[in-house]
């Protein structure tokens, strides 16, 4: 009855809103090109004013605010031709491929997409092979590197100084270890990393190429001129940033398309959209600070995202959870603390997984809680098991003339102590409690994905690959866009209004003698007891 009322009270307002709005698109009638430059970075954190001043830099937009005005873009008619600058793009590969998709969208809608760029380096590249018209300033330079490792091993290093190192892994492709106890890469490790490197590969040069095989070779080539992409017909010319981005183009205004799109989707009498949240879970999953609750970007804490969870959960007004997972794993115990409030959630809405860079290992864990997951095709996802390392430091110490004695010691007690050796039941106890992480791994996977147990083997064992869905790893690849046309769906197809739940900016993890160290060392904290959390209120970052 309230809301019937205020659509009432501000109905002249509304008609005067639309009025504006209709006279706004009359000035533009005669235009055909929208001009747009990319930004070089995406907002990841919610800022405070006073971060932005300090940091001096220009405001850019999230990687979601980008993606919804390409598919504005995608359904304007009046639209026909799409002018793009590239400037130097500080973007991972998965978001390169998922807006390169996006471009295509375009392309294929019947538009001219025309792009210009002077630099850059691979990622660039994928963009500039899917436009219509792509042109390079004469002095252009693009440094290409193809995805390949050269890892280094440090097992004889430390051997040398007296530092031995003992692994303990569920798997022989588990390989995190090894760059500590060996010289080189195990047989099954490298074979694995071999074959995730060539199908990346492989993926990448087809959209290079557009599916040309006899222009693979060019690109192996690390520096590329404007002259050479020009010979090969991977550009259509050369010319300078005034005779790309000339005066007598007929331009939109930079705001035409939502405009447009607002006009399209007027009502006098709007209907109340459903809320999705996406929330962002970004980094190395370990506890944090239990009285620290406050989520910040490039972590992913138990004691501030389970608060998190259950204020999702407990908010009516949010219909889905849209879980944006970007993670190389962390601390199992803190990974299934995560993975069960995430199945708490599950029983209040539905909830989806989007697969952005890497999903691996713990990362992979906590997703297998949701209902759904859409997988990047060039994330690198798996590394199903477990793995720890103990080092000894005693052979070390004695060559400094350093000593220490054991007093009062009891059964394990050797394992916590960097210089006395493992007792037989000690190396005995470590691989029990690895074969029992990887048990409830293996477990939780064959709950959440619906593959038996027995099968696990073949994908697991610490097996890291790009997604695919013949063997349920994922149930669909694409981008964050279709995730969330996955859940406009299962809400029933009508309109969402979506949010975004950034994590706070964390200024200290980006100086090193501030935290910077500690933050990344800090994945590899010691497993602890978890407390009861107390709810806190959920504060929203950067509604769209």
């Amino acid at each position: 009855m309230f809301r019937i009322l205020f659509l009432l009270l501000f109905l002249p307002f509304r008609v005067l809103y639309l009025f504006y709005l209709r006279l706004s698109l009359l000035f533009q009638r005669n235009r055909e090109v929208y001009e747009l430059e990319m930004p070089p970075q995406f907002e990841d954190s919610y800022k405070s004013f006073f971060v932005k001043k300090f940091q001096g830099k220009e405001e850019t937009i999230t990687r979601l605010e980008l993606l919804v005005l390409l598919r504005t873009l995608q359904k304007n008619p009046k639209i026909k031709t799409l002018d793009i600058s590239l400037p130097p793009l500080e973007w991972t590969l998965s978001e390169f491929y998922e807006i390169r998709n996006e471009l295509k969208a375009i392309r294929d809608s019947g538009k001219t997409i025309r792009m210009f760029a002077k630099e850059g380096g691979m990622g660039t590249l994928l963009l500039l092979t899917i436009a219509n018209e792509a042109y390079l300033a004469p002095e252009s330079e693009f440094t290409v590197l193809l995805p390949s490792a050269e890892p280094m091993f440090f097992g004889k290093f430390l051997k040398t100084w007296g530092i031995e190192v003992q692994a303990f892994a569920s798997g022989p492709y588990k390989s995190f270890a090894e760059s500590f106890t060996r010289g080189e890469f195990s047989k099954e490790a490298r074979k694995n990393l071999e074959s995730l490197i060539l199908n990346l590969r492989t993926l990448l040069l087809e959209s290079l190429t557009n599916g040309k095989k006899s222009l693979e070779p060019f690109f192996y080539k690390p520096m590329l001129s404007a002259d050479d992409l020009l010979t090969e017909g991977v550009i259509h010319g050369i010319k300078t940033e005034s005779e790309f981005f000339s005066e007598d183009r007929k331009i939109f205004s930079r705001v035409y398309p939502i405009v447009y799109q607002t006009v399209k989707e007027f009502s006098l009498f709007p209907k109340a959209n459903k809320e999705v949240v996406i929330l962002p879970l970004e980094g190395g999953i370990t506890g944090g600070d239990y009285l620290h609750k406050n989520r910040e970007n490039g972590k992913i804490e138990a004691f501030s995202l389970i608060p998190t969870l259950k204020a999702l959960g407990e908010d009516k007004k949010i219909k889905a959870v849209i879980l944006e997972i970007s993670s190389p794993g962390g601390s199992a115990f803190y990974s299934e603390q995560i993975h069960q409030e995430i199945l708490e959630l599950k029983k209040t809405k539905p909830v989806t997984a989007y697969f952005k860079d890497t999903v691996a290992s713990g990362g992979y864990y906590i997703a297998t809680a949701a209902d759904y997951i859409t997988a990047s095709p060039v994330c690198i996802t798996g590394s199903i098991g477990a793995v720890s390392i103990r080092a000894n430091l005693q052979k070390l110490y004695k060559k400094f003339h350093l000593n220490k004695e054991a007093v009062g010691f009891y059964p394990f007690r050797d394992i916590h102590s960097e210089f006395q050796p493992l007792s037989k039941q000690s190396v005995l106890y470590l691989e029990s409690q690895i074969k029992k992480i990887e048990g409830l791994f293996y477990k939780r996977v064959s709950e959440g994905r619906d593959i038996p147990l027995k099968e696990l083997p073949n994908i697991g064992m610490g097996r890291v690959y790009l997604p695919t869905t013949e063997n349920k790893i994922v149930d669909s690849l694409g981008g964050l866009l279709d995730a969330i046309e996955f859940v406009k769906e299962k809400l029933g197809g009508k309109g969402i209004y979506l949010t975004e739940e950034l994590p706070s900016y964390n200024l200290k993890n980006k100086i090193p003698l501030l935290g910077g160290l500690l933050s990344e060392l800090k994945i590899l904290e010691s497993l602890g007891e978890v407390s009861l959390l107390s709810p806190i209120k959920l504060h929203w970052k950067n509604r769209i």
